[in-house]
């Protein structure tokens, strides 16, 4: 099968996908948005559930007419979405921790490259009313999508979501999904996290049906006064097509009703007296409800304030201190495809052994797991998906080639992208009280110039980086980007 070069070509790393927005799922019944869970939106269309599936050495054995809708699929076997295939009998289990899986060359991976052909059948009543949006929440390691034997398109960075509009590709009645995901990419340079290494389409699959007119994606801020009495809630709405506006109803944790406020344009505020403070031994939430088009949309708001004084963490004005753990999404089972129920236990355990912060090593975590940290008190350390450990055992080299990507030109816009789908994904969760920028990476201009964008975007949190003491010899980078320098095993 011939498929564009993408996957070789460091500078194309997202191809027809939707800009970058927050995780929400909206409603069109306001009772259920305040209090039901996701698959109740009458907006959701999960396409989670057994895909046909084979696998393929290498993508020119691939039979491209599998893109087709009358194509037989008698070929192909089943996997479940999300799964990793490696936990179902294809290709093999591999654990590496500096190396790389593949010969260093980038941005090129082995000519015979791995990849698994996905096929799911769905029913569309497609109406000149209403857009589809096709969201993927982590694909390992890239996706070439195709909708009704029509190329959709392309999107890499395995631990972030991946949004599609479809409505142009649907027909009425049944259509066909197909994808190719293939196991390396250009991107594997920048996602070797030491870990079991799988692949395959790991977590959610669904569909939002939407008003053409919407609200695209909003930013919630949280605004103490400095004796922490009063506050005010900034929002930040863009919308998809014409600005109709917005209704903005702030409920206090206790169920009353705060104020109700309306935008015209993308901007609100409101009020708040004796704010009720979120912190991790006692999570109070607010709800804010914003109504638009039809459409409710519920998120949670907690009012907190995280910065530096005297080299001091403070949380709300206090001395906060971490009691954290790195987490992975890992089972022995499931592989890194974890459930709702494994995240649960997970932050159950935590709770039992007095545990108050994660740092989401070394990518962001599933969305619902964020939004379960806001809910359970958890400081989260939200990393973007970027380590490119292996750069440390080339040529014998160890700290010293560590940031020849960091360093690298080539990669300078992917790694932005990777910290920029971070931070815009979870810009709304109480929970992420620093943003990472990535793990054993070593530190040069694209890290630099990731954190720069990171302070510009949002100035109402910390931003961490490990690698920061790993330059390039002779190189000094600007450090004063970053807020927080933690090391690794201090002797």
């Amino acid at each position: 099968m011939e498929i564009p070069g993408y996957y070789e070509d460091p500078s194309t790393f997202r191809v027809g996908t939707q800009p970058d927005r927050a995780y929400y799922i909206p409603f069109t019944d306001a009772a259920k948005a305040l209090g039901a869970r996701r698959e109740q939106s009458d907006e959701f269309i999960s396409l989670d559930g057994d895909w046909r599936f084979r696998y393929f050495e290498d993508v020119e054995s691939v039979d491209g007419g599998f893109i087709s809708p009358d194509f037989d699929c008698r070929g192909f076997g089943t996997l479940p979405v999300p799964s990793v295939w490696q936990m179902h009998g294809f290709d093999r289990h591999q654990y590496t921790n500096i190396n790389y899986p593949i010969p260093f060359d980038p941005p090129y991976v082995p000519a015979k490259v791995p990849c698994g052909a996905y096929i799911r059948d769905f029913d569309s009543e497609k109406s000149g009313d209403t857009r589809e949006f096709l969201n993927f929440e982590g694909v390992d390691s890239c996706i070439y999508v195709y909708i009704n034997g029509r190329f959709v398109g392309y999107s890499q960075v395995s631990h972030s979501t991946c949004e599609f509009d479809i409505t142009d590709y649907l027909v009425p009645g049944q259509n066909r999904l197909a994808a190719l995901v293939l196991k390396w990419c250009d991107g594997t340079y920048l996602e070797d996290q030491d870990k079991l290494r799988m692949s395959g389409i790991f977590r959610d699959v669904y569909i939002l049906k939407r008003p053409r007119e919407h609200v695209r994606d909003y930013f919630i801020k949280t605004l103490l006064a400095d004796d922490f009495k009063s506050a005010r809630l900034g929002i930040h709405i863009k919308f998809a097509g014409e600005a109709y506006g917005a209704e903005c109803t702030l409920f206090a944790p206790d169920g009353g009703i705060i104020a109700s406020v309306r935008t015209d344009g993308g901007d609100a505020e409101i009020p708040v007296d004796a704010p009720k403070l979120w912190n991790a031994e006692d999570p109070k939430l607010y709800t804010l409800i914003i109504s638009s088009c039809g459409e409710t949309i519920a998120e949670k708001v907690g009012f907190r304030r995280i910065e530096i004084k005297r080299s001091t963490v403070l949380l709300n004005g206090v001395n906060v201190k971490l009691r954290g753990v790195n987490r992975h999404d890992s089972d022995p089972v499931n592989g890194f495809a974890v459930t709702r129920d494994q995240m649960l236990l997970d932050l159950r355990l935590m709770k039992e052994h007095n545990i108050n912060a994660i740092r989401t090593s070394h990518y962001p975590s599933a969305p619902e797991f964020v939004k379960m940290c806001d809910e359970y008190g958890f400081y989260l350390v939200d990393e973007a998906d970027i380590e490119s450990h292996g750069a440390f055992s080339l040529y014998g080299g160890g700290e010293s080639t560590m940031a020849l990507l960091a360093c690298d030109e080539r990669f300078g816009p992917a790694v932005l992208d990777r910290v920029r789908r971070c931070v815009e994904r979870d810009k709304n969760r109480p929970s992420v009280i620093f943003w990472s920028l990535g793990n054993e990476a070593g530190y040069g201009d694209n890290f630099v110039k990731a954190a720069r964008w990171v302070r510009q975007f949002d100035d109402t949190r910390l931003v961490h980086y490990e690698s920061a003491v790993h330059p390039l010899p002779g190189h000094t980078p600007d450090e004063s980007v970053l807020d927080v320098n933690s090391r690794m095993y201090p002797s």
